[in-house]
């Protein structure tokens, strides 16, 4: 008779849980870099100019309001309800874009040539209810800005990286995984774009615009002030002209 009632009440002790997490109105992550696969086996051939050269690494969060969101989940009855993350974001991912890097061979200084800054602008995931379990997909996308020692823009681009995953209802592992994987692709897919590697090797816009000039900053102000000499050009576009080049002092 005991262990029927026993019984009874552990099963609906479990039912009751069960009710309970199927309604749940949130669910917490406490956010880790738990990446899949290693993360050499996404990393992008680099030139060895850029692990050679040390550079200055920011990370900027651009993702708008309620940064401690991360995603969404749905219920058993496919009502929306939030995920959110139980440490601050930011430095979350500043540590793993910093920790990713490091391992690619990327030098990180608090002064260098070339600074490189990314900025979030989604770092986001979803879980999906089914029947057993739960599908997740997380999504990353950055922007990024190359910036030369004088201050001057080099190079600006954007990535993004994405990883689905069938898993557990309501696992915070199950989001720390596939939002690693998307971070990592994400900067793999940054780092593999040819110009992001001129830009930090060299010091050098891919375009050229950017690039070293081979006159010298006074032979390019004696040019300057016979143009307005010659009124080739206003006052209004001289002074704008000598203020870009005196930035090469």
């Amino acid at each position: 008779m005991w262990r029927i009632t026993i019984a009874a009440v552990s099963i609906a002790f479990l039912s009751t849980a069960a009710a309970a997490r199927d309604n749940a109105k949130e669910l917490a992550v406490n956010l880790r870099f738990a990446p899949q696969e290693s993360v050499a086996s996404n990393s992008p051939d680099l030139l060895p100019a850029v692990t050679e050269r040390p550079i200055v690494l920011r990370v900027e969060d651009a993702r708008g309001e309620e940064p401690e969101v991360i995603g969404h989940g749905t219920n058993d009855d496919d009502v929306r309800f939030p995920i959110r993350s139980s440490v601050e974001v930011m430095p979350f991912i500043t540590g793993t874009v910093k920790q990713v890097t490091s391992e690619w061979g990327i030098q990180q200084a608090d002064q260098a040539d070339q600074t490189l800054t990314f900025k979030v602008t989604r770092f986001y995931v979803e879980e999906s209810n089914k029947a057993v379990g739960s599908m997740y997909a997380a999504e990353v996308k950055l922007t990024y800005l190359v910036a030369g020692k004088n201050g001057r823009k080099l190079l600006e681009g954007a990535s993004s990286g994405s990883a689905r995953r069938y898993g557990r209802a309501r696992s915070a592992d199950n989001c720390n995984e596939v939002l690693s994987d998307a971070m990592k692709e994400a900067l793999a897919t940054a780092f593999a774009d040819s110009r992001l590697q001129e830009a930090l090797s060299t010091g050098k816009s891919s375009a050229g615009d950017d690039s070293a000039p081979s006159e010298s900053v006074e032979e390019r102000l004696r040019k300057l002030d016979d143009l307005l000499k010659k009124k080739l050009i206003t006052k209004e576009e001289y002074d704008r002209k000598r203020a870009e080049i005196l930035k090469d002092l």
